[in-house]
């Protein structure tokens, strides 16, 4: 078959790198000299990198995502006859295109995305009424003693009330728009195929109509900050088409001059962040011009086209200004610069990341890796293994984080950067009561620590009272210092609770948010980061706490009012609710938190009698509680719930991520939580995309390989778009579930936990049956190493380790494995420990020998 993928295998230390980014070459082809290069053909790609489709995509859920961290676009590679481009995710409405019969692939439709580009503004969101109230609600639940039905409802209706913020929402993300290229030459389609590289990040498309071999490909650039389309053909003059744009709502479209498009908010558009989409076309040969507010291409050679888009936000990162003076300078830019040294820039920065991990489970499974990717993922859902798609699906998930997270930008929303409509799911905000954080547990293990900076910089941002809200509402609603977060943020770093009590009333964003400061340098060793960033975060997030913290009867420090995000509770008398004090979820946090903020201050040799603030507040939380059923209770009673499968399965946060529950050090804590996770699962709980990825690392956390290689299959089978993206019922997108779930498979092979003198590295805790053959390269480590690892028949044959620092590291071996020998590469030998423990020295590999 024509333009199959030959299956190569490219070691990620390679300096020989195949380029399987570059273009076909046409005979024939003029260029315009100095502005289009002609891009040479692809030789070969890696199977096991590449997503692939016999069709165009009818919808946004089978479209093919790119972006450079601030651009984004899902490319249909076809567009629909009708007015519904299937450009949003509305599956009633999309249903009569699911067929492909309105979707023509010699068309082309980008959904485009600029990550600064929200709705609303900055506004102050604060409950003039919460500092009163507090105490009140809080006394009524203390009082209460968690039993008095009343009481609790009394508190629940004075937080709605008198907490919640003014307005109750938050503005949300939303897309820029949308761009149409519709073919004016038509014929029948033979010999279609779709592709998305994982290797380059470039989807292309190519087909043969009327005799002549059509290929497109798009790409963005870091580098030159453009979304890039290249139009080819393998005859003379055979290009012609007419471009438009749109978007839902809210937007004005004109042509500027002969060769552009810009696409602006539209009249009524006031006191909103303000943004332009522009997009020049460059044609080799035949002609361009404006036609109304569209562009017509005719009879053209090749076309290049570049898209730029901005925004005014200022704040962060962004610097604001005009965005269509901004770009146009990008586009200049882009002018100046060949096709292929666009590429060549792009390539380089991304492959330099994407090449740092490689991850191979088991034998190629040929007759499944000659089926396109939406095949493959019904068979999986048909009861199929396709360890080639399990790659796939992994590789994919570091993709689409490089993707929409760059250092010097915005982090990851609910969607990523790829959100379809003006109003999306959930705002498509920085939910922060497992959402944001999941996306980002993939990060530091699979070796892509700089995307986890855009976090911490959304961190600083909700801090500073120039440009978020979290000490204020600190302040005006607790009477604390520090700084917090509720359940949500956005754009502007909003604090407050927002939507309704049984979801905001949840101090503990700020918090959980602060570790990824903490694991960052847990994971590099950086101090100067520990000291100028880490630090500061985790000491105003721990200074809420000592502020914050009340005692219940019990002489206890709780947290309260709050709840155990988004369940409820049932009393003897029937009734059900949210709130309380002390959800087991927001001790665990604190307790992290705090001891966190003991290591990094300990390290740096901070303050001692704050330090010694922390380590009295820390002694006095409450402990675990193991309740009637032998489960981990989820709060301070042991409660009936109405939900008992609720999709949230908090109050298991201290077996992952944090370190608080594990199978070696408190085994009768880890029992009660497996019994916890064995009744949600049993009453139908783990049934969205992010639920059940937290499954996953949760069973990899209780070493059992089965449960958690079953409930990745659940994820492919029930969760899993044909573009691979994570589906939330009732199909919808978040990116959570395929970044949590892609952890969950590193958390099956390897785990590290920073341990008060070591790093405790646990090898193939959790290896299911179907994987017990494979291979891992530049797996990272807490305390500055990377892991390579080769094991067959469940046995490790072969290990090495980098150590980026001195340190020590303790080696957890799977059953019936020792430690033979221990040499630096060099040769010299290291003293081993019994408990398996070794020091490593700084800019050194070691060699590990087993049996």
């Amino acid at each position: 078959m024509e333009g199959r993928v030959n299956p190569t295998f490219v070691p990620a230390h390679s300096k020989a790198m195949i380029r399987s980014s570059k273009l076909f070459a046409i005979a024939g082809l003029s260029i315009m000299a100095g502005l289009i290069g002609q891009l040479t053909p692809a030789q070969t790609a890696n199977s096991r990198e590449v997503l692939w489709y016999r069709t165009p995509a009818p919808v946004w859920d089978s479209a093919l995502p790119i972006g450079n961290g601030r651009l984004g676009a899902m490319v249909f590679s076809g567009a629909n006859a009708g007015a519904n481009n299937g450009d949003r995710q509305a599956f009633p409405k999309n249903a009569p295109l699911m067929d492909g019969a309105q979707t023509s692939g010699e068309d082309e439709h980008l959904q485009l995305n600029e990550s600064s580009l929200w709705r609303g503004s900055r506004a102050d969101r604060l409950n003039p009424r919460a500092h009163g109230a507090v105490p009140e609600i809080r006394k009524m639940l203390l009082d209460s003693k968690g039993l008095d039905g009343a009481k609790i409802s009394a508190a629940e209706k004075m937080a709605q009330d008198e907490m919640i913020g003014v307005p109750p929402g938050m503005p949300g993300y939303s897309t820029l728009g949308d761009l149409y290229l519709r073919a004016t030459k038509r014929g029948a389609i033979d010999d279609y195929r779709r592709q998305l590289d994982l290797g380059t990040g470039i989807v292309r498309v190519t087909y043969t109509m009327d005799g002549v071999r059509y290929t497109r490909e798009v790409f963005a650039s870091v580098p030159d900050d453009v979304i890039v389309v290249r139009l080819m053909a393998d005859r003379k003059g055979a290009i012609a088409f007419r471009a438009s744009m749109d978007r839902p709502d809210d937007f004005s479209v004109a042509a500027r001059g002969e060769d552009r498009l810009i696409l602006r908010e539209g009249a009524d558009h006031k006191d909103q962040i303000r943004f332009a989409g522009e997009v020049l076309f460059l044609p080799t040969s035949g002609s361009v011009h404006a036609e109304g507010s569209e562009i017509v291409v005719t009879d053209a050679d090749a076309v290049t086209v570049f898209i730029a888009a901005a925004t005014d936000f200022k704040g962060g990162p962004f610097a604001g200004g005009d965005p269509v003076a901004r770009c146009e300078s990008v586009l200049g830019y882009a002018q100046k610069r060949r096709a292929e040294e666009i590429l060549t820039r792009q390539e380089a920065v991304y492959q330099q990341q994407f090449r740092r991990m490689v991850l191979h489970l088991g034998a190629t499974q040929k007759v499944s890796e000659d089926l396109p990717t939406d095949e493959r993922v019904k068979r999986v859902s048909a009861g199929a293994d396709d360890l080639g798609l399990q790659e796939l699906y992994f590789q994919f998930a570091r993709y689409l984080l490089i993707s929409s997270s760059r250092p010097d930008g915005l982090p990851a929303n609910l969607q990523g950067i790829w959100a379809a409509g003006i109003d999306n799911p959930w705002g498509s905000k920085y939910t922060i009561n497992v959402n944001t954080e999941m996306n980002y547990w993939l990060a530091e293990p699979a070796a892509l620590g700089e995307t986890v900076l855009p976090l911490i910089n959304l961190i600083d941002m909700v801090r500073d009272p120039a440009s978020g809200t979290g000490s204020q509402v600190a302040g005006q609603y607790y009477g604390a210092h520090g700084f917090m977060i509720h359940h949500n943020t956005d754009l502007w770093g909003d604090a407050e609770p927002i939507d309704g009590y049984q979801w905001g009333v949840w101090p503990m964003g700020g918090a959980w948010l602060s570790l990824a400061a903490w694991d960052h340098y847990a994971f590099s060793s950086d101090k100067q980061f520990l000291r100028k960033r880490a630090w500061p975060i985790l000491h105003d997030a721990s200074t809420f706490f000592l502020d914050y913290l009340v005692k219940d009867d019990s002489g206890h420090l709780v947290t309260g009012p709050s709840i155990s995000p988004e369940n409820r509770y049932t009393l003897p008398d029937g009734t059900s609710h949210s709130l309380t004090m002390g959800p087991t979820m927001d001790i665990e946090i604190v307790r992290e938190l705090l001891q966190r903020t003991l290591d990094a201050g300990q390290i740096l040799g901070e303050d001692p009698a704050f330090l010694e603030r922390l380590e009295e507040a820390r002694s006095k939380l409450p402990p675990f509680k193991i309740g009637r059923l032998g489960q981990l209770q989820e709060w301070q009673q042991d409660y009936d719930e109405p939900e008992p499968g609720h999709r949230h399965i908090s109050h298991l946060w201290a077996l992952f991520p944090g370190t608080q529950i594990s199978v070696e050090h408190t085994p009768e804590l880890a029992k009660a939580a497996q019994v916890s996770l064995e009744r949600r699962l049993s009453f139908g709980g783990g049934q969205t995309g992010w639920s059940r990825a937290w499954v996953v690392n949760y069973w990899d956390h209780l070493h059992d390989g089965k449960q958690a290689y079953d409930s990745l299959q659940v994820m492919i089978r029930q969760s899993t778009f044909p573009n691979l993206m994570d589906t939330h019922p009732p199909g919808l997108f978040q990116i959570d579930g395929n970044l949590g779930a892609a952890n969950g498979m590193l958390e099956t092979l390897v785990q590290s936990r920073w341990m008060p003198k070591t790093v405790e590295v646990a090898l193939l805790p959790a290896l299911p049956e179907e994987w017990k053959s494979g291979s891992v390269e530049g797996l990272c480590l807490r305390g500055g190493s990377t892991l390579s690892m080769h094991w067959a028949d469940g046995r490790i044959v072969s290990l090495r380790l980098h150590a980026a620092q001195d340190g020590s590291i303790r080696l957890m071996l799977p059953q019936h494995a020792s430690i033979l020998s221990v040499h630096t590469l060099a040769g010299k030998r290291q003293d081993v420990a019994a408990d398996g423990g070794f020091k490593l020295k700084a800019n050194t590999s070691y060699e590990v020998s087993l049996q």
